[in-house]
């Protein structure tokens, strides 16, 4: 039984990190999965649809659709890898870089969570 107490204390933290996030987040262009993508782009340039699937651990579905989003809003590049004409890459524009650096100070004040602000299960 402990096990799946530490798993539920884990979830909920995981919980209200995620929903400090959207509290950050809330009136950028950026939701949580739109800024783990960029984060995830950032920090492995070059990456392919499928990393950032597996970084994010979502459907490809939702990573299209958050991928073409940040394509069009001008933060990542997507382009045909010049060593497989079959595989695309992502990379961050400027504006992608500019977006993480401005969300960053109130993303990490958001999850700053205090050992007294967390209460027992």
């Amino acid at each position: 039984m402990e096990a799946v107490a530490d798993t539920l204390e884990l979830l909920r933290r995981a919980s209200l990190v995620a929903a400090g996030i959207e509290d950050a987040l809330a009136g950028t262009d950026l939701t949580v999965d739109r800024w783990r993508a960029l984060a995830c782009i950032e920090s492995s340039p070059g990456c392919s649809m499928s990393d950032v699937i597996d970084a994010l651990v979502i459907p490809s579905t939702s990573a299209t659709r958050i991928v073409d989003f940040l394509v069009e809003i001008g933060a990542i590049f997507r382009t045909i890898s010049p060593h497989d004409r079959r595989r695309t890459t992502l990379r961050l524009s400027s504006h992608g870089q500019a977006l993480l650096r401005d969300v960053e100070p109130t993303i990490v004040g958001a999850v700053s969570v205090k050992p007294q602000s967390v209460s027992p299960l």
